[in-house]
């Protein structure tokens, strides 16, 4: 039985998050009705990970079982586009190994958080900008305090306090504060794992510290403290988005997207 993996994007203002939810409108939900209607027959499509409410992707991962397919992507996305609503959109395709998973076979995936620091909200930014305009955001300060992720660490001070119990341990691969145009910042962070709320909850730690409200010295202490307590406030969800889902060299998974 044929495998297939597809890229997706989407908007995440009007969705409750990415996962099936029975009664409100979902990404997975508008995803499998389309390939239903494409291949005529029911379809359980399974993502790289789960985005909340609010949150958006640019590379989502997604993988799905079919009796026959003839690899004509180039049909399949077409059509696909022309069925899915316009806040959700799949660009790439391809055949995988049986033993390929979107979300067991990651290891690594990327986030990207986007802020606006300036003092009016803007029109065409709003939708995916996390709009601060209580002082300028001092980026050194919030560099300072970023970098001290890198590496392995018990995040538990940055996940929510009603989550799930996975383990709290994270690998940190990347970590970088970018300047995007007169007050857009983005901050970007890939690791191996990720618990509930830990990127937003690092962002707004982030920015209480670039606006002086906290040190870069407590960013580390709160790291090392293991209390939620110690950390900041939750950023808003749509600031949010999934950049990029890695796999092992095996599975040469999208090298052209």
């Amino acid at each position: 039985m044929p495998r297939v993996a597809l890229l997706v994007e989407y908007t995440g203002r009007k969705f409750h998050g990415s996962q099936f939810q029975l009664g409100v409108r979902t990404v997975q939900e508008e995803l499998e009705k389309a390939l239903s209607v494409f291949f005529r027959l029911p379809i359980r499509a399974i993502f790289a990970g789960r985005t909340d409410a609010g949150v958006h992707a640019a590379g989502m991962v997604v993988h799905f079982d079919v009796p026959e397919f003839d690899g004509d992507f180039y049909r399949l996305l077409w059509a696909l586009n022309g069925i899915l609503p316009a806040d959700l959109a799949a660009y790439d395709g391809q055949l995988v190994a049986e033993h390929f998973h979107s979300r067991f076979s990651a290891n690594q995936r990327e986030y990207v958080y986007r802020i606006l620091n300036r003092s009016q909200r803007s029109a065409l930014l709003d939708a995916n900008h996390y709009f601060v305009n209580a002082g300028s955001l001092d980026v050194e300060r919030m560099e300072e305090a970023a970098v001290r992720l890198l590496g392995t660490h018990d995040f538990t001070s940055f996940r929510a306090s009603n989550s799930d119990k996975t383990s709290p341990l994270c690998r940190i691969e990347r970590v970088q504060m970018l300047r995007i145009g007169e007050g857009q910042l983005e901050f970007w962070i890939g690791a191996n794992h990720f618990v509930y709320n830990m990127v937003r909850i690092i962002v707004g730690t982030l920015v209480e510290i670039g606006l002086s409200k906290r040190t870069p010295e407590s960013f580390a202490e709160a790291l090392s403290g293991q209390d939620r307590n110690l950390s900041g406030p939750t950023a808003p969800a749509w600031g949010l988005t999934l950049q990029k889902v890695r796999y092992p060299e095996e599975f040469s998974l999208f090298k052209k997207s």
